[in-house]
């Protein structure tokens, strides 16, 4: 049966066996973990993160982006906002590829940080300033 609702748990650890209707929150783990809303019995997994899910609490719980079960035969997809769920459409296959790639690609980009200075050498450095310099020629003109 469809859950209409989780209730959060705040754990330093998941437990190896899971209640259903139950949302397992691990700050120190930065994941929380529930079984599916539909009822299957899935594990679903969702870390905390820039590129994962990010929870947000004020007394219920939320998670954002939406959960999708792309790849269990349930295909169940929901959101989980206030402690309810609000139910989508099954997520399609080519729904499911989609966030995949773009999962792996998020996980697998550079992380982007500040410039970093160059690590050129002094000499270099001041070689480029020589070369900059506009040449100049001494004035020829004489003063009275």
């Amino acid at each position: 049966m469809k859950a209409k609702a989780l209730t959060p748990v705040f754990s330093e650890y998941i437990p190896s066996e899971l209640e259903p209707e139950t949302l397992y929150i691990s700050m120190e783990f930065s994941t929380a973990v529930h079984l599916c809303a539909c009822g299957c019995g899935s594990k679903v997994v969702t870390p905390f993160g820039k590129r994962d899910w990010v929870l947000t609490y004020d007394g219920t719980a939320s998670l954002r982006p939406s959960v999708g079960n792309g790849q269990q035969p349930c295909r169940s997809h929901y959101f989980i906002e206030g402690d309810r769920i609000d139910w989508l459409p099954p997520i399609s296959k080519a729904a499911t590829r989609a966030a995949g790639i773009r999962d792996r690609a998020a996980h697998t980009e550079p992380n982007i940080t500040t410039p970093q200075p160059s690590r050129t050498s002094w000499r270099h450095r001041l070689w480029n300033l020589i070369k900059r310099t506009p040449k100049t020629t001494p004035d020829t003109r004489r003063t009275r």
